[in-house]
């Protein structure tokens, strides 16, 4: 009996201290990696995580760096955030983050960064990157506050219809009017920022939703923005590997990318 008191306790103590690959443990990167050479259009695909991580990130910077491939740009994938000094990001043209989270920066890569931006660059913001992790001064460039998580347990997925309210869109024009998908659908308190063009939203009938996750037909999913020049689009969608081989998805963030980079569509 002794001897099976102390092997219960010792796997206890090994599980409690066994890492949670979807919690780890924030960092801050100071020495940025070696570069290849890199031809304009010029691609920064971002998935450091300082917060929740999504297993569904490899599959994201595979399949957006083979669709900015695809359209002879160039694209470097990342997870150090020290590529973000002025030097290093003024090689390129738009900024992605695949479900990066948390706070992800020093005080002095956190300049460059709005620097960046506010010489009107690109940035496009998927899944994770619309989170609660983030600081404020991110939330307010992506155009959202007061996120209210998503539902959970046998609710955690659950597929409904995406109403797209602009099909216009470079991200959209695809798409028909009622779009099934599945995925963990994000909720906020508020809707986006007064100045963001919501691109599609949620229909809510038939699911199923706890108070804090209902927001009507208020329920942005899709939306971008501008922040001064930049052009700024995020997309709820792609928390699941499926996602990420999808094409109809595929050829919304392909879209996103094209406008963001303004190469596509009107704005900002």
């Amino acid at each position: 009996m002794f001897k099976s008191i102390v092997a219960l306790a010792a796997l206890l103590s090994a599980s409690q201290t066994t890492p949670n690959p979807n919690l780890p443990t924030p960092t801050f990167d100071t020495v940025a990696p070696s570069f290849p050479v890199l031809r304009r259009p010029a691609v920064l695909i971002f998935s450091k995580t300082n917060s929740f991580r999504h297993d569904s990130i490899p599959a994201a910077a595979t399949a957006i760096e083979k669709l900015v491939r695809a359209r002879g740009w160039s694209a470097y994938a990342t997870e150090n955030a020290a590529v973000f000094n002025p030097a290093l990001l003024a090689k390129f043209d738009l900024v992605v983050f695949a479900s990066a989270t948390g706070d992800l920066f020093t005080p002095e890569q956190r300049a460059a960064f709005q620097a960046w931006i506010a010489a009107g660059h690109g940035f496009v913001g998927l899944h994770g990157a619309g989170d609660n992790s983030h600081p404020d001064w991110y939330q307010h460039m992506l155009g959202y506050s007061r996120y209210a998580g998503h539902p959970g347990g046998a609710d955690h997925f659950q597929t409904a219809d995406i109403i797209v309210l602009d099909r216009s869109h470079p991200a959209t024009r695809h798409l028909p009017v009622r779009w099934r998908w599945t995925e963990e659908y994000y909720a906020y308190s508020t809707p986006p920022a007064a100045d963001a063009h919501v691109l599609a939203r949620l229909d809510e009938t038939g699911m199923r939703l706890e108070p804090k996750h209902r927001m009507g037909d208020r329920h942005a999913l899709v939306w971008w923005r501008c922040e001064g020049k930049a052009r700024i689009f995020y997309s709820a969608l792609g928390h699941q590997d499926a996602a990420w081989s999808d094409p109809a998805h595929l050829k919304l963030v392909d879209g996103a990318i094209g406008w963001a980079a303004r190469k596509a569509g009107t704005g900002c």
